[in-house]
């Protein structure tokens, strides 16, 4: 049987690298890049993991060896999964 065509508007790239997400109120926490697409990326827990409600915005930095400085972006969590985070940019 053959796989389905991607159907999202945005396709997902995978990527992996570290990021850091910093929510306002419950602290820093350390994630991994699982994939990536032009509205936004998700994230899986490293070791340590973040309280942040559906709707709420998250500063995300990201450090990797292709940027020349770490960027930081502010995001929005739309989904949680037992594996991690869907965050999209704003």
């Amino acid at each position: 049987m053959p796989l389905a065509a991607e159907k999202r508007k945005h396709p997902r790239i995978k990527v992996s690298f570290d990021v850091e997400v910093r929510h306002p109120l419950n602290g820093v926490a350390h994630y991994q890049t699982r994939d990536m697409s032009d509205t936004g990326m998700f994230v899986i827990s490293k070791a340590s993991e973040i309280v942040a409600q559906e709707g709420e915005i998250v500063r995300v930095l990201i450090e990797t060896a292709s940027f020349v400085e770490p960027m930081t972006v502010d995001m929005r969590v739309v989904r949680h999964t037992s594996d991690g985070k869907a965050l999209s940019f704003i």
